[in-house]
């Protein structure tokens, strides 16, 4: 499958604002071509900011905008030894995950690593797509599961998270989630979409704004810090 052309040009501004400032070294896996390291240094000229991206047109324009570039796969060991060569000696301050976990074959897994080489202070903020939105809830109803070129079913995800399943992976892997915040689009749209379900809440022993929100929830924004 090819990517759309903007695919690693996109700037999460959501994420941008959940990055805290100052970090001294940061990690940031699926970079694309630097637009959210552009964007994060452009306020933090003085950050170490490495780039890991699989694509190699994208990590090439990723060059400008991140201090370095790690060409490769994240879940092969030969990217772990060239990040275990650049690994700051009191660990990464910094990690930055947009819309990435869901790809990954074994994503506690590298959680976990990311955890083993993170300072005390360590933060973890990731940006993570919710299969429980009202958009898929309707297409199962219907007896549908529709891969797409991008978006909830994106043909290349490989692994599918709740809010609750979500958070259960970053306690496994050694992060305790301080926040987690639903990205919604188009609200208007997606109210008049969960209006329906909502009527099922009581029968479900659900609370009405608790279904509201997992529901809406697009993607779901992870602050964590590593557990001590």
């Amino acid at each position: 499958m090819t990517a759309p052309a903007d695919y690693h040009d996109r700037l999460n501004t959501d994420l941008l604002a959940r990055l805290p400032l100052g970090a001294r070294h940061v990690l940031e896996i699926g970079c694309g071509s630097g637009v959210l390291a552009r964007a994060y240094r452009s306020g933090n000229p003085a950050t170490d900011y490495t780039g890991v991206e699989c694509d190699a047109a994208a990590a090439r324009r990723a060059q400008l905008a991140c201090t370095r570039v790690v060409l490769g796969d994240i879940e092969t060991p030969a990217c772990w030894q060239a990040l275990d060569r650049l690994h700051p000696a009191t660990g990464w301050d910094l990690f930055v995950l947009g819309d990435v976990l869901e790809h990954l074959r074994d994503p506690l897994a590298t959680l976990s690593a990311l955890a083993a080489r993170a300072s005390a202070d360590a933060r973890c903020v990731a940006c993570i797509p919710n299969v429980g939105h009202v958009s898929l809830v309707y297409q199962l109803l219907q007896a549908r599961w529709d891969y797409a070129d991008e978006g909830l079913l994106d043909r290349t995800h490989l692994r599918f998270f709740t809010q609750p399943t979500m958070m259960a992976l970053f306690a496994q892997a050694g992060w305790e989630v301080q926040a987690c915040t639903a990205r919604v689009f188009e609200p208007e749209a997606t109210e008049r979409a969960l209006l329906p379900l909502l009527e099922l809440a009581p029968r479900l022993g659900m609370a009405p704004e608790a279904m509201r929100l997992h529901l809406s929830a697009y993607q779901w924004l992870v602050e964590a810090r590593r557990s001590q």
